[in-house]
């Protein structure tokens, strides 16, 4: 049980996307704030749902899992990860490449003003509204955003594992507690850095604000991109 479950909180912990989705938000003011309300959130999610399986639907939870895992197996399932991964490959490339270096891009207060000429329309308003909603969205977003993350398969995998150990129910909390935690380190390193040593953890969230400001169309890309990727490679592998 405890392979299963530290290793899976591990990947987790790795996934690029969770780790660029941290990153991006260093582009954010108060990245502090943002970064404590995605663990947060990442938290809640992983009690509720932990504590909901492991003492509600438990007997439900093999056939949840069956279920789910031949749902993402089927054929069906991995053309539609190919298809939603060679999308995320476009919208990455139009966030990377479809913006020419030195094109500002307007982003009006307002929906209602005319695009002027040169600036990006339609879809690639769209991008520059969602990266400017990433970038100064409330701490009450990145909360959602942290739920959202952090209720994936693996995590009914996990729970799945410990379920079917058999072990006492403080064990079985101990479990899913060290998995949301160890999950959360892409988060909690920072946080953890800016209570250790605050004076040089904010020289270096500065220096990674800045930066990831001045490039987060580029991470945001990138993000979509390793998504894209993976999704593919997982549709292909089913096939």
């Amino acid at each position: 049980m405890w392979g299963t479950v530290l290793t899976l909180a591990l990947v987790s912990a790795a996934d690029p996307v969770r780790i660029g989705i941290a990153v991006l938000l260093f582009s954010r003011q108060r990245p502090g704030l943002h970064l404590l309300a995605l663990w947060l959130g990442g938290m809640a999610a992983g009690v509720a749902v932990g504590l909901g399986v492991l003492f509600g639907v438990h007997g439900l939870m093999p056939e949840v899992v069956r279920r789910v895992q031949f749902a993402a197996t089927s054929s069906t399932a991995a053309f539609f990860q190919i298809a939603i991964g060679v999308l995320a490959l476009v919208v990455a490339a139009s966030v990377t490449i479809g913006f020419p270096a030195g094109q500002r891009t307007h982003v009006a207060m307002s929906g209602d003003d005319p695009p002027r000429q040169g600036e990006p329309t339609g879809f690639s308003r769209f991008l520059t509204r969602a990266l400017a909603a990433l970038r100064s969205g409330p701490p009450w977003t990145t909360f959602l955003l942290g739920v959202v993350i952090s209720t994936d398969f693996r995590y009914l995998i996990v729970l799945s594992a410990i379920l079917a150990a058999g072990v006492a129910v403080a064990d079985q909390v101990s479990a899913a507690a060290a998995y949301t935690v160890v999950a959360l380190a892409f988060v909690e390193i920072p946080l953890v850095s800016q209570v250790a040593v605050p004076g040089r953890t904010r020289a270096v969230m500065s220096e990674v604000h800045d930066w990831v400001s001045a490039h987060r169309r580029r991470v945001f890309g990138a993000i979509v991109a390793v998504l894209g990727v993976f999704l593919m490679a997982a549709g292909i592998s089913h096939v």
